[in-house]
C-alpha cells in the first residue's frame, strides 16, 4: 500500500487537496468518486519526489519541524504505540501539509514491510544520511524512542547555534550596508551640489577638498560601470567557487587564517563530534558513523580528511590518532576523544568535546560582533569627518581671505 497525493473537485466546485493510502492510484481515484469527489491529480508521493521538481516534497523541513517531529514521534513509540499508529497520529496533528505528506509517504512504506530507515531513506532532502543511518541502529538495537529524542536535541542545538550565528552578525552587517549607501549618497548627489561654490576659487583648494571632487566625479562618471565591474568579479567568485579544485585550494587558506580558521575549525569540530556522538550513541560502527559525519562537514579539507580517518580506523588506528594526521582538530578535542577510547565512554566524552566547541564558538562570534561594532561606527565617522572637512576648509580659507 502507497500514499498519493491528490487534488480534487467537489459537487460546489470547491478545490480539495490531501493525501490517501491505496494500492493504485486508480484504487484511490475511485475511493474519492465514492466520497463525492471528481479526481483532477492523484501522483504517488514517492515517485512525485524522484521525477519532479513538486515544491512540497522536495523541499526540506525547516530545523523546527524536524525537531519537533522527531520529538513527536520519540513520544509516541515510547508510549507504547505501534510505528504504523505513532505515524499515522502525525498525519492528523497540526503540522504543515508538506510534513504531513512525507509522514504518510513514511507510513505507507512501512506498512509494505520496510524499515523506519528505509523509508527515511527515500527523502534525501528530508532526512540526512546521519539520521537514517542512527534510526537503522536503533531500530536494530531496539532503542528507537531514544535515539528519535537524540536526533530532535541534535537538530534543536544545529538551529540555535546557527541562529546565534546569524543574530550576532546580522547587526554589523546592516550597519555596514548602510554606511556605504549613506557615504555613497553623500559623495554622489550632496557634494557635487556644495563644492560648486567653489568654481571660481582663485586659489588652490586643500588636497581633501581635491580628493572629494574626484571621487564625486569618479562616481557620477562611471558608476555604472563600477557596478559591472563589482558585478563581473562578482560572478568570476561564485564560478571559481564552484569549481571543487578552486574551492579545495580556496577552504585549505581560510582554515589557516589566524582568527577565521580559528573559528571555522571549531565549527567543523563541533559538527564532527557531535553527529559522532549521536551516532555512536545508537551504536553504529565508527567506520559508518566517520563516512557519515563526512558529509555534515562544510569544508572540503576537513571531509577528506574525514574519510581518511575512516579508512585507517577499518585498518586498526585508534579514532584520536586517525583524526590528529587531518592537522585541523583541535588539540582538546583530541585529547577527549582519546580519553574516551581508553575509558570506553567515547560519545559522552564526544558530547563535551562539541559542547567545549560550541561554547567557544558562541563566545568568539559574541566578541567579534561587539567589536565589529564600534569599529564600523568608528568608520563611518572618520569618512564623515573627512567630508565635512573637504567642505568647510575651502569655506574658511575663503573667509580668511576676505577678512583680510
Amino acid at each position: 500500500m502507497a500514499a498519493f497525493d491528490y487534488i480534487a473537485l467537489d459537487q460546489q466546485g470547491g478545490r480539495h487537496k490531501g493525501v490517501l493510502q491505496g494500492d493504485s492510484a486508480r484504487q484511490v481515484r475511485a475511493r474519492l468518486r465514492e466520497q463525492g469527489l471528481l479526481p483532477l491529480q492523484v501522483e504517488q508521493l514517492v515517485d512525485q519526489q524522484q521525477r519532479r521538481s513538486g515544491w512540497s516534497l522536495r523541499r526540506g523541513f525547516k530545523p523546527a519541524e524536524q525537531a519537533l517531529l522527531l520529538r513527536q514521534l520519540a513520544t509516541l513509540l515510547r508510549s507504547g504505540q505501534p510505528l504504523a499508529d505513532a505515524l499515522q497520529a502525525l498525519t492528523r496533528g497540526e503540522q504543515p501539509a508538506r510534513l504531513r505528506n512525507v509522514v504518510a509517504a513514511l507510513r505507507a512504506q512501512v506498512l509494505e514491510g520496510q524499515s523506519l530507515a528505509a523509508a527515511m531513506a527515500a527523502f534525501p532532502g528530508h532526512f540526512s544520511e546521519m539520521m537514517t543511518a542512527s534510526v537503522a541502529a536503533g531500530e536494530r538495537a531496539g532503542r528507537l524512542n531514544e535515539v528519535m529524542i537524540r536526533l530532535a536535541d541534535y537538530t534543536q542545538n544545529r538551529e540555535r547555534i546557527g541562529n546565534t550565528a546569524l543574530m550576532a552578525l546580522l547587526y554589523p552587517v546592516l550597519l555596514a550596508v548602510l554606511s556605504v549607501l549613506i557615504v555613497a549618497g553623500l559623495v554622489t548627489y550632496v557634494v557635487p551640489r556644495v563644492v560648486v561654490v567653489f568654481s571660481n576659487y582663485q586659489q588652490q583648494l586643500p588636497w581633501p577638498t581635491r580628493v572629494l571632487m574626484g571621487i564625486s566625479d569618479g562616481l557620477r562618471d562611471h558608476g555604472l560601470l563600477l557596478i559591472i565591474l563589482l558585478s563581473m568579479l562578482a560572478l568570476l567568485g561564485w564560478w571559481i567557487w564552484r569549481q571543487p579544485a578552486y574551492r579545495l585550494l580556496l577552504q585549505r587558506w581560510m582554515l589557516r587564517i589566524p582568527l577565521l580558521g580559528r573559528l571555522l575549525r571549531a565549527n567543523e569540530a563541533a559538527r564532527l563530534t557531535r553527529t559522532l556522538a549521536i551516532m555512536l550513541g545508537s551504536a553504529v560502527p565508527v567506520t559508518e558513523a566517520l563516512q557519515a559525519s563526512a558529509r555534515v562537514a562544510v569544508f572540503m579539507p576537513v571531509r577528506e580528511s574525514i574519510l581518511q580517518a575512516a579508512r585507517s580506523v577499518r585498518e586498526g588506528t585508534g579514532l584520536a590518532r586517525s583524526l590528529e594526521h587531518g592537522g585541523w582538530m583541535p588539540a582538546v578535542v583530541l585529547q577527549l576523544i582519546h580519553s574516551g577510547e581508553q575509558s570506553g565512554d567515547l560519545p559522552y566524552l564526544l558530547d563535551q568535546a562539541a559542547a567545549i566547541q560550541e561554547q567557544e564558538l558562541d563566545a568568539a562570534t559574541a566578541l567579534l560582533s561587539n567589536l565589529a561594532q564600534p569599529v564600523l561606527i568608528l568608520l563611518v565617522g572618520v569618512m564623515v569627518l573627512f567630508i565635512v572637512l573637504a567642505i568647510m576648509l575651502p569655506i574658511l580659507d575663503m573667509n580668511t581671505l576676505v577678512g583680510g
